[in-house]
């Protein structure tokens, strides 16, 4: 199944239907529905409903039913499997009097979703996650709001938002500034000062933290842009122990890296393709012809001018890639230049 949305709407009924072919107006979606009422921009429910939601249940980040809520619940039971991994699943009914969160409120965004589609479409928000009801954030959300990594995900996770909910003091430091919501955290001001809280989290890009405190959780977001030049036919060992020694140098945790970038003429370089699919990242190219937009800013080499067109790579790749926000310059290796950039 061929899908290019990453949200789906089934509905059963004609009214149903006209719901969900409402909602497309306002965002992408695909819209199903049964065969008896197929219009134009609509799909068919093929086959028994149940196996047909085994069929899309992984295809969609979002799925949107429109039907009783029983119907979805006994539908979907079978193919659920782990809060970060299944997806968003939203009920309404047909009136869209109200719209419930059903499944991954937090991870998977049904909670965010619902209350788009409640505004949209002027119904009530149904949510029934604990730490929303009690007007708190959760430990979950920070980590999907700055697509982040944490050590014992499930287990960290369970520890702190029962602390919330409990009314004990969890503090949060940032060694950046992070645009996230805290309600119901202590922020932290400064990290050598830390009294009077059960438990820690730091969100951080360093690979060893700096504080000294009985119970502290990393959090690490995934937010740095490393750029890469290198030789033609590097080799890809020399070219990741390089990459380990480069980010030891500047204390920076490998779980961080967001992206790979280089120039195009890179683009089919093994060292640096191998370097992206070990660290599971995208490999960004970047056109000498945005280069030499920004080339100006950066320190000129007359050699490298001459042989690809520009006066540099590594700094205006990270330069463009973190939306102008490089904060480690060139570090040259034998034969490999390394940089970094931080996304906001």
């Amino acid at each position: 199944m061929n899908t290019e949305s990453n949200t789906a709407a089934i509905a059963l009924t004609s009214n149903g239907k006209n719901l969900a072919l409402n909602i497309k107006k306002y965002m992408k979606c695909d819209v199903y529905v049964n065969d008896k009422i197929l219009c134009d921009n609509t799909m068919p429910v093929k086959g028994k409903f149940k196996e047909f939601v085994g069929e899309i249940f992984y295809k969609y980040d979002y799925l949107i039913f429109i039907m009783a809520t029983g119907i979805v619940v006994r539908s979907i039971c079978p193919y659920i499997k782990d809060k970060t991994k299944d997806p968003a699943v939203i009920v309404m009914d047909e009136k869209a009097n109200n719209v419930i969160s059903l499944l991954s409120g937090h991870i998977g965004g049904a909670n965010e979703m619902t209350i788009k589609l409640s505004d949209y479409l002027n119904s009530n928000p149904v949510i029934t996650t604990a730490t929303d009801v009690n007007n708190k954030s959760s430990l979950d959300m920070i980590i999907k709001e700055l697509d982040a990594y944490i050590d014992d995900f499930k287990e960290n996770v369970k520890k702190i938002n029962s602390y919330l909910l409990e009314g004990r003091k969890v503090g949060i430091y940032m060694d950046d500034n992070y645009d996230i919501d805290t309600r119901g955290f202590v922020l932290i001001k400064d990290k050598n000062n830390i009294s009077d809280i059960d438990t820690l989290i730091y969100i951080t890009n360093k690979k060893y933290i700096d504080i000294n405190y009985k119970d502290i959780i990393k959090i690490t977001p995934k937010n740095i842009v490393l750029s890469v030049g290198c030789r033609r036919h590097t080799d890809s060992n020399t070219m990741y122990e390089s990459f380990k020694d480069f980010l030891d140098a500047n204390n920076i945790d490998e779980k961080s890296i967001k992206m790979v970038g280089s120039v195009d003429l890179k683009k089919d370089e093994m060292a640096i393709i191998n370097l992206a699919n070990k660290l599971k990242v995208k490999f960004e190219i970047v056109p000498r012809e945005e280069i030499l937009k920004v080339e100006d800013k950066f320190e000129k080499s007359e050699f490298v001018k001459k042989s690809i067109g520009v006066y540099s790579v590594v700094e205006p790749v990270s330069y463009i890639l973190s939306n102008k926000n490089l904060f480690v310059n060139k570090t040259k290796y034998k034969g490999i230049t390394f940089g970094l950039g931080r996304l906001k």
